[in-house]
């Protein structure tokens, strides 16, 4: 039977990628970083494409490509920073799949990213700042999600470990409130 994919969102840095590896290892499934797919499809990477193309149709290429995993199954996918910004990606991951927000403490998520220059739309900006005004754009799609994991201080392996076990425990709750009748009259 197909399992529903599996959507880790929230902010940079937060560790969605490397916690995705990890869970997709756990539960044994196919893992997905769509930076990274993008990066392989268009040759460059995801500052480089931004830089050359601009975001706009980076978020274009983005979208297609949120439509195209939707329509898979047993992944762990781990998404872009600012992917669920797009309605339409939000959408489409609600309705494939489960969502769970990672998300780090402010001032560890400076932190981790002020060591990386990799990001696009923190590049010759004050971080804080930029991180600031970011994390206030995007934070009422962010509470949306039902699921929330605090990675300020669990290894990547811890996390993953705890989101498997929160899953198990997630499908033994369905099974039984499927399986139970309950007369409201």
């Amino acid at each position: 039977m197909a399992k529903r994919n599996l959507y880790l969102v929230g902010f940079m840095g937060t560790g969605k990628s490397t916690i995705g590896r990890e869970l997709a290892r756990v539960l044994g499934r196919k893992f997905v970083d769509i930076d990274q797919e993008l990066e392989k499809r268009h040759g460059a990477a995801v500052s480089e494409l931004f830089q050359q193309h601009g975001e706009a149709w980076f978020r274009q290429k983005e979208q297609e490509l949120c439509a195209e995993l939707a329509a898979t199954h047993n992944r762990v996918v781990a998404t872009g920073g600012g992917s669920l910004m797009n309605p339409a990606n939000f959408e489409a991951f609600e309705k494939s799949g489960l969502l769970i927000c990672l998300y780090t403490q402010r001032d560890c998520l400076v932190e981790r990213l002020e060591r990386n220059d990799k990001r696009p739309l923190l590049r010759n900006v004050d971080v804080p700042e930029k991180v600031d005004s970011l994390l206030k754009e995007r934070q009422s799609i962010y509470d949306r999600i039902k699921i929330r994991i605090d990675t300020t201080s669990c290894a990547p392996l811890e996390t993953a470990k705890k989101i498997a076990d929160l899953l198990k425990t997630r499908q033994k709750i369905l099974l039984k409130l499927r399986d139970q009748y309950i007369d409201l009259t």
